[in-house]
């Protein structure tokens, strides 16, 4: 990725004389974006660019950008008037990350102030998949499980319902409210709201009875909090579930940036703060992010299943690669996915013991 040393963040303010006795004022005054360079990402489809000019103006594309995927409605105004215009983004499907860049120029007064933005768009969605993965529409499982999902016109999924010989085991629906940037998720008859970034990703949902999401671990020596990048929880604490699992990265850690590749090498399971299961993970390569779902959420069966891991509603908790194995001190978990031509996952089949079920991803 291209780095552009001049971009300004501050506004540029200059005076110069026109004659003897009059002089003027450049400048240009950006209130949105609050910065110079800017992050997006891969299912993010646009954002306000809110500016004031002392001078008539134009917009021109800076050198070295890739500007195809960017679309500024409106490229020449006047002086002192205010702005606001809708930038539009094409969605990330390249497998890339991609920057575009504009200069804003003062034209009334050519050379004597400008102000460069960058946009640079992920590879991955919020949720973690690639802006190219699939839409999973339905997966059904040959012990008789089922699983139906729907999505939006950005990949956000909007609604998720796992049922097992004709009983629903977990139903959720979520909406989205892109001027508040927050989300609504509907669990049965429990309702979260939370306010959300440009990933549509909550830390935590939390209403008056329960909490889901992420939490750190402590030290036990020292009472310190463990880095995330080396150990989080993900729990349900409240009147509902009492659940917790942890996932552990080694010693060495990982990164959890967007785009990052990300797999814990353990799992330990907790209900009602009592150790259930722990796993030691196997990866054979395979990416995670080439379907909206987080497959590896099916290798302990639908009952198991967490509908929010599932459907990534928190990113840090998909591991990037398909689990192959999983070690445990009774049973060894075996997993063997078979690919679509695009990546994307067409059969998981997943061997507890003497169990094999195989599961269907339908698009």
């Amino acid at each position: 990725m291209k780095t552009f040393f001049s971009l300004m963040a501050a506004v540029v303010l200059m005076t110069s004389c026109l004659s003897n006795d009059e002089t003027y004022r450049a400048g240009i005054s950006i209130e949105k974006p609050t910065s110079a360079v800017n992050y997006y990402y891969a299912n993010n489809t646009s954002d306000s660019l809110i500016f004031w000019s002392y001078g008539n103006w134009d917009i021109t594309d800076l050198d070295g950008c890739d500007n195809s995927w960017l679309t500024v409605p409106t490229l020449n105004g006047k002086g002192y008037t205010d702005y606001a215009l809708r930038l539009t983004f094409a969605q990330n499907t390249t497998g890339q990350n991609r920057m575009a860049g504009i200069q804003i120029n003062d034209t009334s007064h050519p050379g004597e102030a400008r102000h460069s933005l960058a946009f640079i768009q992920y590879a991955t969605r919020g949720d973690g998949s690639l802006g190219s993965a699939a839409d999973v529409k339905s997966i059904t499982g040959s012990d008789g499980s089922s699983i139906d999902l729907s999505y939006d016109a950005n990949h956000r999924p909007t609604a998720v319902k796992i049922q097992k010989a004709g009983q629903t085991l977990a139903q959720l629906q979520i909406a989205y409210d892109d001027r508040a940037m927050q989300m609504t998720v509907t669990d049965n008859n429990e309702t979260f709201t939370v306010s959300c970034e440009n990933d549509f990703q909550p830390m935590k949902l939390t209403n008056a009875s329960d909490t889901i999401g992420y939490f750190l671990r402590y030290d036990k020596s020292t009472g310190m909090p463990v880095s995330a990048n080396y150990l989080f929880n993900f729990q349900h604490l409240g009147q509902k579930a009492n659940t917790c699992v942890t996932y552990r990265f080694g010693y060495n850690g990982c990164s959890l940036a967007p785009d990052s590749l990300h797999n814990a090498d353990s799992l330990y399971y907790y209900k009602n703060d009592k150790r259930t299961l722990q796993l030691g993970l196997t990866y054979a390569g395979i990416d995670n992010r080439c379907q909206t779902v987080d497959a590896n959420q099916l290798l302990l069966g639908v009952e198991e299943c967490d509908p929010y891991l599932l459907l990534s509603l928190f990113r840090y908790a998909r591991n990037s690669e398909v689990i192959s194995k999983a070690r445990h001190e009774d049973v060894d978990i075996a997993v063997e996915p078979a690919l679509n031509g695009d990546k994307s996952i067409r059969t998981l089949t997943v061997k507890r013991g003497s169990d094999t079920v195989v599961y269907t991803f339908n698009y």
